[in-house]
């Protein structure tokens, strides 16, 4: 066992405090010269528990405090204890605190990081995509020299943007290559984001030209395609092209590919055209003209043609397209919405009797597929062997004559019977129109001939008033 004799009670070997001591009595005598030291003196057999371990010439008046004074002042001076580094105290300092502490601290870290991040996060994101702005401006100029960094950084100065680094960030990100700027001048807002400034200096701003085209109710697609042609919107050929062949996403484009429909059709999406006011940019390709044209049919008709036609159109016994062309044939043969129910009224009349009127005989048919319309048709017109002429070929044509409107969709799904002088209803299976657009029904061939006559006096009238 260690022998701890030399040991003064609080721990301090007894060697070194008797040195201490002999240095201090030596600066205390009168002459100032240090004493020599005495000799160690032999340890008595049995110190008393006050003093254990400390020499017999160690003086029992000794001041102990002063002592521990000057032995830190020794140590001081000599260097031999040194303090800990700060980061070592530190952790000393944690390893000696409680859990309760401890969590409160790391809590307090943990929120101050989080709070550091969150708000360069939600700076960042305010910066890239410019979610609150001030009406901040700033102009630039790009010349051949310029570089996106110099940009970045006279953005960021004019307060347009805040973190250059992050925009040059994004740049890099945008693209592997090297972005080719164009030389100009440019102003930018604090709320233009950083692809609106990247896309500015990166593309040459060209101005698109707009024309507002109205499409009227009962338009072929020859009509509407002459109306765009000449408002400077496609080509012809471009047109026929994308109505005929273009494979469109719209449901029911779809469906009448899987359908599939006669090859006689003149075009494939005639009846589809909407017919409505519309703007188009000059430059924009044919099949983006016509898909902007189908949105809306899908926005007026098809949307509602599960929940509000459909049952309706196949207890009919007919397809959408069927209806469709029904519908183009009411729009080309009623000059006014009163007569549209009543024209349907006759046409499925007709269809429901196919033994005994297998043909529609509508004009309106013959007329599409002349290359001039004519006011009154003439037999050799009639004798034409087409299949649209529906005096030659039963049922419905191949497809629709014309391009109709809402209202005559719906007629065509739900006709009614016209009303005689008295208010009762004829079931029709003829009608004869004047030049004046009046319409006249009949139940009988008799009393269609009766009516035909009496249209060609109002007609000879009408001509004779023009005259």
């Amino acid at each position: 066992m260690e022998n701890n004799s030399n040991r003064a009670p609080d721990g301090s070997n007894t060697d070194d405090i008797l040195d201490i001591l002999n240095r201090y009595r030596a600066s205390q005598s009168p002459d100032g010269q240090e004493q020599p030291a005495p000799e160690p003196a032999v340890p008595e057999p049995e110190p008393s528990a006050e003093f254990e371990g400390i020499s017999g010439h160690f003086s029992d008046t000794a001041d102990l405090s002063k002592i521990r004074k000057e032995r830190d002042s020794h140590f001081k001076s000599t260097g031999e204890k040194k303090k800990k580094p700060l980061l070592k105290r530190f952790f000393a300092a944690l390893g000696n605190m409680s859990f309760l502490l401890k969590a409160v601290l790391y809590l307090a870290v943990v929120l101050a990081v989080s709070v550091y991040c969150i708000y360069y996060a939600v700076t960042g994101m305010n910066d890239v995509f410019a979610l609150v702005n001030s009406d901040t401006q700033a102009t630039i100029t790009v010349t051949a020299d310029t570089t996106l960094g110099e940009i970045a950084d006279s953005l960021a100065e004019q307060g347009v943007i805040r973190y250059p680094w992050l925009f040059n960030l994004y740049c890099k990100y945008y693209s592997d290559d090297e972005i080719a700027l164009i030389e100009g001048e440019y102003t930018f807002s604090d709320s233009q984001n950083y692809s609106n400034i990247l896309y500015s200096v990166t593309h040459e701003n060209i101005v698109r030209t707009t024309v507002r085209v109205t499409i009227p109710e009962g338009y072929t697609v020859d009509n509407i395609i002459d109306l765009l042609v000449e408002k400077n919107v496609g080509t012809r050929e471009g047109f026929v092209d994308a109505i005929n062949n273009y494979p469109y996403k719209h449901e029911f484009v779809k469906l009448l590919d899987e359908m599939g429909y006669s090859s006689d059709r003149k075009y494939r999406l005639e009846g589809y055209l909407y017919p409505d006011t519309y703007e188009f940019y000059t430059d924009s390709a044919e099949y983006l003209v016509i898909n902007k044209i189908l949105n809306n049919f899908s926005a007026r008709f098809w949307d509602y043609y599960d929940e509000d036609y459909r049952s309706d159109i196949e207890s009919l016994g007919m397809t959408f397209d069927d209806i469709v062309t029904l519908a183009s044939m009411i729009q080309a043969e009623a000059k006014y919405i009163i007569d549209y129910e009543c024209v349907s009224y006759v046409f499925h009349n007709r269809l429901s009797h196919p033994n005994t009127f297998p043909y529609l005989q509508s004009d309106a048919t013959v007329q599409y597929f002349l290359d001039e319309r004519e006011q009154e048709l003439t037999q050799e017109a009639l004798d034409t062997d087409n299949p649209y002429n529906t005096y030659l070929y039963e049922g419905l044509p191949p497809g629709a004559i014309c391009n109709p409107g809402l209202d005559a969709l719906e007629s065509a799904i739900y006709p009614s019977a016209p009303l005689n002088n008295n208010g009762k209803v004829i079931d029709a299976y003829y009608f004869v129109s004047d030049n004046a657009g009046n319409t006249y029904y009949s139940a009988t061939l008799a009393g269609h001939e009766a009516n035909k006559a009496t249209v060609a006096k109002i007609n000879a009238g009408l001509k004779d008033a023009d005259d």
